[in-house]
């Protein structure tokens, strides 16, 4: 391929005879869209944010503790979950505080996990609780509309967040089976991708490969550093999803046929020795005296070296963020990129659109249409959220 198009578009009619249509192979007629490079021009955040909310010192409203998510909604304003403080707090477009809603308990309009979910029809701000598996719906002005567990009775609930669809109904994956008579060693968990419409619930697609983990023995597991996992993004067709092997996401539709699959060029994937110094460095950093260090460079990490992958995921876990056009971001890993991170856009039809360079450090928490909101940390740490116009460095 010489001359754009830069993306080649190959239908493959595969048929699956007795097969469940929520398994994950195989794979019932689809399109392969394969880009080798992005059609429209690359794209760098703005010199200075339109807006941006979070101080070292000043009044209370504007100090962060542990910002766990933000949205921008339509009219501009900013809404920030801290877990910290177990609260939400709306700023105006203009950056001003508007209201703060929340405190720490398990009541109505109290919290004990705080994530925010994008893009739920219905509320002003929804609200996940992680930790107790309930949504809470807020109005415009930060009052409890609605609450609503998740399959509190039936099992342990959704394992990571849910996400909302255009149409209301919610998108989670379930927790895996447990696994028994496990070697000490890793293993891959299979997830599943569940639809919840009138509390009745249907599984859209089942035995993809999932988290990383690592069995220790005596029925305890962990994760894997710089393990896989499965990502998924919630669109008006259907869901794109991956397990970040490579640069590769499916998309299944709400009757869960996978329709299109889309595959991209990105970074070369490869642990550097670079990384494995950078990584080194980090975990030289938490002792107090040289001691210390040398006793652990010389006992301790030859065998954690030994135990890292050879490749990074292509993508981080909920390393994919849907825009409301149907295209969405794929995030880096956030130790594979050594410099400023490397963001990849992909249209509704999985075609790669853009490439964005991000400053490290920076971490994504909502977008649209040429914009995007991020977390920063300043000199001190302190935290604070940030609006960016995306431009061509051109």
């Amino acid at each position: 391929m010489t001359t754009p198009p830069l993306t080649r578009i190959t239908f493959l009619a595969l048929v699956a005879l007795n097969q469940d249509i929520t398994a994950a192979s195989p794979i019932a007629a689809q399109a392969v869209v394969e880009s080798d490079s992005p059609r429209e021009a690359d794209l760098v955040l703005a010199d200075e944010p339109l807006l941006r909310i979070g101080m070292l010192d000043g009044p209370v409203e504007y100090l962060f503790g542990s910002v766990s998510g933000a949205i921008r909604l339509g009219d501009g304003s900013v809404v920030v979950a801290d877990e910290q403080g177990r609260h939400v707090r709306m700023f105006d477009s203009g950056g001003e505080h508007v209201w703060t809603s929340g405190r720490e308990g398990e009541g109505p309009g109290e919290y004990r996990g705080l994530w925010l979910l994008r893009g739920c029809p219905g509320a002003a701000v929804t609200v996940y609780d992680w930790r107790i598996k309930r949504i809470t719906e807020l109005d415009s002005d930060g009052s409890v509309v609605d609450t609503k567990a998740l399959r509190g009775a039936d099992g342990p609930g959704p394992y990571g967040a849910p996400a909302c669809s255009p149409g209301g109904d919610l998108v989670f994956t379930d927790w895996p089976e447990a696994e028994e008579d496990l070697a000490v060693g890793e293993f891959r968990w299979e997830m599943s991708l569940s639809r919840e419409r009138d509390d009745a619930v249907a599984t859209l697609r089942s035995g993809i490969p999932g988290t990383d983990l690592y069995h220790h023995g005596g029925g305890i597991s962990g994760p894997v550093t710089w393990g896989k996992d499965m990502a998924f993004a919630v669109t008006a067709t259907g869901v794109w999803y991956g397990s970040a092997d490579d640069y590769q996401l499916e998309h299944v539709d709400w009757t869960g046929r996978v329709t299109r699959v889309a595959r991209w060029n990105g970074p070369d994937l490869e642990v550097t020795r670079e990384h494995l110094n950078r990584y080194l460095d980090s975990q030289m950093a938490r002792f107090e005296t040289a001691e210390e260090r040398r006793g652990f460079e010389t006992e301790r990490w030859p065998g954690i070296r030994d135990g890292l992958p050879e490749r990074f995921p292509a993508f981080a876990a909920k390393g994919l963020l849907p825009l409301s056009d149907g295209s969405v971001w794929v995030v880096p890993h956030p130790s594979r990129d050594l410099g400023a991170a490397e963001f990849h856009l992909l249209g509704p039809d999985g075609a790669w659109f853009h490439r964005l360079t991000i400053p490290a450090g920076r971490t994504l928490l909502d977008a649209g249409p040429g914009w995007v909101l991020l977390l920063e940390a300043g000199e001190f740490d302190e935290q604070s959220v940030a609006v960016y116009e995306l431009v061509d460095p051109s």
